[in-house]
Formats: structure tokens, C-alpha cells, sequence
């Protein structure tokens, strides 16, 4: 992970290539081909507008942060010269938000499968907090303030391999183990070992890892119990619970502990973070909840494909 390792030229071709695929219009020489087979034996209204355009009306969408009008004025400027129909705003945001949605995982490593696990608030407004707290004063429920994604992420390469959208209410525990889930079945992964905060710092999810046969590299409270059971605890055939015995390892030398684990590579989360709100904005533009998660899945699923 130091940066006197890295392919710097290969990097900055990286970046590069991200303007092409982020205004990629191939989709205008494809559009007759993917308009019929969409149409093909389809009943009630034909499709006027083949996928593609949508999907890229959707990047413009959430990497320009434009709204739906803006974006069928970008859209008439490029389909004008070539004579296509242009789908006005009301279209494209249905159209949107019918897109499926799935990370397309590119991890193509035999080597066995290591997360980072957190999570971070997304504010629904680009109001700012002033203007929630005047507006929550006011019982304006639309305005309250965040809602919550939750991240496992490959330490090996950057890439999101986990995600999943909640209300601010949904505590960081309930969803450890659909993000563990999430990673096998989008890499097809070996899970090796977890990396996360004391958020999740729970003997559920100690348990749980023991029972995959995972490696557990969550934070535990210092002021967690280290004592061994008594002789009648372990003559009654109850082993000793599981997170226990981390903390009694973990405690006694936490630096060592640490740098045997790499715990620093949870950092990889935070770094996600940075690069994900940088990129697509730390607000959404969408205002009903379903849309909202639609929305966040869709960067998420841009985020992997630009990396």
C-alpha cells in the first residue's frame, strides 16, 4: 500500500479513460439494433428510447449532478445533429429509476477475499444544516437529515464489493452480516478476513465470523471483560464466547495485535468515503425514498466501473 509502489503512468491513464466512459454515446449507433429487441414481442406501448440512452442520461445525472430538466437539455444538444428523438425529463426519471441495479465486480485475484466494513450519513437536501435545523423547527419532515449507506469494501483493490441504503434509524450491526453476504455473492469470493470499526463490536458478529471460518478484525472496547471463565463455566461443556477470547488477544498488546491483523487497512472504507462524495456529492437529488436508494445504488455501481 505505499505509495512508492505505485504505477503512477498506469494511474493517470486510469483517470484518463475516465472522461470516455463517462460520456461514452455509443449508444446512438446502436440505438435501432437495442430499440427492437427491447420491442420484440412486448405488449401495451412500445419503448420509444433504448436503455442505453437512459443509462447515460443517468450518468450525466449523477456525476454532473444535473437535474432531469438540465439533462433533457444536454441530451437534445447531442441527439439534435444525428435527428433522434429526445425523452423529456418526466421520461427519463421514470425510465431511471427502472434501471437494474448490480455491481459488476471486476476481481479477477485466486487470492483469498479481505473487507472493510462502515458505514456513512448522505444527506437527502443540498440545503445544508442550517437550513434543516430552521426547517425541522418548522415540522417540515421532508427535511430531516441523513440517510445511511453501508459499504464492505476490497482492501486489495479499492473496490466496492458490498452496499446497501438505510434510513439514519438502521444501527450498523443489523446490517454486518447482509454486507458480509453481499461480498461472497458479488465476487464469488473466499471471505479471509473482516476489518471494522468498534460500531460493530458485538459477540453476534464474533460468533457469526467464527461459524464462516473468517478472521475477525473488529476494534474492542477497552473496557471489555478478559476474565476467564470459572472451571463450572467450561464443566458444563459451554465454551468460552468467542469475542471474549478476541478481546483477551487483542487487549493485551494492541499494537501488536494491529500490526499483525494490518488493521490500518479498514482505512480503505474512509478512503471509499472521500472518493465517493467527491465524486457523486455527499447529498442526493432524488426526494422520494425509493428513488434515494435507487440513486445511491447507482453510483455505487458508476463508482466500480470507473476504478
Amino acid at each position: 500500500m505505499n505509495c512508492k509502489f505505485r504505477d503512477w503512468p498506469a494511474i493517470n491513464n486510469r483517470l484518463v479513460k475516465q472522461g470516455v466512459i463517462l460520456l461514452d454515446v455509443g449508444c446512438l449507433v446502436d440505438w435501432k439494433n437495442e430499440l427492437g429487441s427491447m420491442n420484440a414481442g412486448k405488449e401495451g406501448s412500445r419503448f420509444k428510447y433504448p436503455s442505453c440512452v437512459i443509462s447515460f442520461a443517468g450518468v450525466l445525472h449523477c456525476v454532473m449532478r444535473l437535474g432531469f430538466r438540465q439533462v433533457e437539455g444536454l441530451l437534445d444538444y447531442l441527439l439534435k445533429p444525428v435527428k433522434q428523438p429526445v425523452p423529456d425529463y418526466s421520461t427519463v426519471n421514470r425510465r431511471f429509476n427502472k434501471l437494474p441495479v448490480r455491481l459488476q465486480s471486476k476481481r479477477k485475484s485466486t487470492e483469498s477475499l479481505w473487507v472493510a466494513i462502515d458505514s456513512s450519513g448522505i444527506s437527502v437536501t443540498n440545503r445544508g444544516e442550517w437550513l434543516r435545523k430552521v426547517h425541522r423547527n418548522g415540522q417540515i419532515s421532508e427535511c430531516k437529515g441523513f440517510i445511511k449507506i453501508h459499504v464492505s469494501v476490497d482492501v486489495r483493490s479499492g473496490e466496492l464489493v458490498g452496499f446497501e441504503v438505510t434510513t439514519d434509524k438502521v444501527g450498523d450491526n443489523r446490517m454486518f452480516k447482509p454486507l458480509l453476504l453481499d461480498s461472497i455473492q458479488n465476487t464469488q469470493g473466499e471471505l479471509d478476513r473482516v476489518f471494522a470499526d468498534g460500531s460493530y463490536d458485538d459477540w453476534r458478529n464474533f460468533q457469526m465470523l467464527h461459524e464462516m471460518n473468517v478472521e475477525a478484525g473488529i476494534k474492542i472496547d477497552k473496557n471489555a471483560d478478559i476474565s476467564k471463565p470459572p472451571d463450572s463455566f467450561r464443566n458444563r461443556r459451554r465454551g468460552e464466547p468467542i469475542r471474549r477470547q478476541h478481546a483477551r488477544i487483542q487487549l493485551a498488546d494492541y499494537d501488536k495485535w494491529k500490526e499483525k491483523l494490518q488493521y490500518g487497512l479498514r482505512w480503505l472504507a474512509e478512503t471509499f468515503f472521500s472518493t465517493f462524495k467527491r465524486r457523486f456529492g455527499e447529498y442526493v437529488m432524488a426526494r422520494k425514498y425509493s428513488n434515494m436508494q435507487h440513486e445511491l445504488y447507482w453510483k455505487a455501481q458508476l463508482y466500480n466501473q470507473l476504478l
